[in-house]
């Protein structure tokens, strides 16, 4: 089944949201890897430029489990990088669609997986972990997720049950992924320009990064070497406090430091769920991905990352046509 060219037993690979920040991003890691990419995509013309780079395109819908399910036939393993993105702000009746849709995908793509013998990797965040204070956290910790970490656990603690019955099954749990597009760009840099960024609330809670471009790297290691049920928090090396994450940004982009917004003040504006899980602090370790994969981020700081992101959002904001819009 694999290409001739491809790297191992896992030589073809279907990945899922292969159009968004994280999913575009691993899907080109694995083609300089040398593996063959299927990529699900809901609009094939936000995926020329994957195309081009040598991907193949498959059309699909989260929700849609037709549309995908076949397609587990036609790969060695799956990788599920795909999340709902509904606009607007983030109510519980939203993080509830987002959570069905994982659901949805990941219960069809793991049973697709385990029957057919192929290998599933399955994103998580840690968000899972919940509130921990200064307290370090690894794959060891118990969950106690914060509301947007409450589908992730469910789904986590059903594949570990599937993976006891023979799905051959890897967890990633990437940090707040930063880097020139995504969430970054949209609630820090593009906040910045228009001199709206806030540090919510005082800032001392701890956030575990990691650049994109690393995550997507860290996939291709997990996807390759990683045994049969392994688990890891893809982070850099130096979780930091909110307050500091916010004047690294606002510093690396010239502009002078953001001011505070309490978090009850910002709940009406993004959402409860949103703000309640932003709050939350967690010094997440990468641990077993560096032990076990042999993982190490180019970038192993914040600091290390935000120069070249911050210029290639600026390169970009240059190309674009006025009144565009970047799309996720």
């Amino acid at each position: 089944m694999s290409a001739g060219s491809a790297r191992g037993r896992f030589g073809r690979v279907l990945i899922t949201g292969a159009t968004g920040f994280v999913g575009g991003a691993v899907a080109r890691a694995l083609l300089d890897s040398g593996h063959d990419v299927l990529a699900l995509v809901r609009d094939p013309a936000r995926a020329r430029v994957l195309e081009q780079a040598g991907a193949t395109l498959a059309t699909g819908d989260m929700l849609a489990p037709d549309t995908y399910r076949g397609l587990v036939d036609q790969v060695d393993a799956v990788i599920h990088a795909a999340q709902r993105t509904p606009a607007g702000r983030m109510t519980r009746a939203r993080v509830s669609d987002i959570q069905r849709a994982d659901h949805t995908m990941s219960s069809v793509l793991a049973q697709a997986c385990r029957a057919g013998a192929r290998r599933y990797v399955y994103t998580s965040g840690y968000f899972v972990y919940g509130d921990r204070g200064d307290a370090r956290v690894d794959t060891r910790t118990a969950f106690r997720p914060s509301p947007l970490g409450t589908g992730h656990a469910r789904e986590v603690t059903e594949l570990r049950r599937a993976a006891a019955g023979g799905l051959d099954l890897v967890i990633i749990a990437p940090g707040f992924v930063y880097g020139p597009g995504g969430l970054f760009k949209s609630a820090f840099f593009d906040q910045a320009e228009r001199g709206r960024l806030r540090c919510i609330g005082a800032g001392q809670n701890f956030w575990s990064c990691v650049h994109v471009e690393d995550l997507a790297a860290g996939y291709v290691a997990a996807l390759e070497h990683a045994p049969s049920g392994g688990e890891y928090n893809l982070v850099d090396d130096e979780p930091l406090r909110l307050r500091a994450l916010v004047d690294q940004v606002t510093g690396a982009m010239g502009l002078k430091p953001a001011g505070t917004i309490p978090p009850w003040l910002m709940s009406p504006i993004i959402g409860r769920p949103l703000v309640r899980s932003l709050v939350t602090s967690c010094r997440v370790a990468n641990t077993e991905a560096a032990g076990q994969l042999g993982w190490r981020p180019a970038r192993p700081t914040l600091a290390d990352g935000l120069p070249d992101a911050i210029a290639r959002l600026r390169h970009k904001a240059a190309e674009q046509p006025a009144g565009g819009q970047e799309r996720r």
